[in-house]
């Protein structure tokens, strides 16, 4: 490499430099620039050139108007990049249309299954398909609800207690809660006049 080669100042071969893509000026970012319309982004610039000129030509200080100047530039390259589009694209509202709805995982544990009780709670939230324990849902509460009404009315039997004294059963029947206990066999049977069996219910 030749020391007088105008290449030499900058340390590196012709060809190297060559394969070097050209640099974008200091004054425009491409990044400043992105998600702006070049139509708006022309029309800005013209029209904030202009007003610059203007001013300096009918006596304002040139500083000055320099420096109002670039900040109204930046103000407008903010407002424009901050714009919302007008309106989605036809091909993102047609695959969002076209994208399946999601189903819910179901969450019953198979456990669940080999239970021979419940109390109302549990089972107004495995009917609603929530492990017990969870937090109550709009649903598990209608749920639990129906499962109490159900009790009253003598739909739903209340499980048998060998420990029970004389009368607590029947007293447990008019006034249940949601710690009262009905069997599996009673509990798929209701359901079952409900017209549908849940799986953990199921064998």
């Amino acid at each position: 490499m030749s020391l007088d080669s105008p290449v030499a100042d900058g340390l590196i071969d012709g060809p190297q430099q060559a394969a070097i893509p050209a640099r974008v000026p200091a004054g425009v970012s491409l990044g400043l620039l992105r998600g702006v319309s070049p139509l708006l982004f022309v029309a800005a610039t013209l029209l904030i050139g202009v007003g610059v000129t203007t001013a300096i030509v009918t006596g304002a200080n040139p500083a000055l108007a320099v420096l109002v100047g670039y900040g109204a530039f930046a103000a407008t390259i903010a407002v424009l990049r901050s714009a919302p589009p007008a309106s989605e694209p036809r091909e993102t509202v047609e695959a969002v249309a076209a994208a399946p709805i999601a189903v819910q995982a179901q969450t019953t544990n198979a456990a669940w299954k080999l239970v021979s009780t419940f109390t109302v709670s549990d089972a107004s939230r495995l009917l609603s398909n929530v492990e017990p324990g969870a937090a109550a849902t709009q649903e598990s509460i209608a749920w639990g609800r129906a499962l109490l009404d159900a009790v009253k009315a003598g739909d739903l039997v209340v499980a048998a207690k060998s420990d029970a004294a004389s009368g607590a059963m029947e007293r447990e029947r008019e006034n249940p809660h949601y710690m009262t206990e009905v069997t599996r066999e009673a509990l798929r049977a209701w359901a079952d006049g409900k017209g549908s069996v849940p799986d953990f219910l199921r064998t």
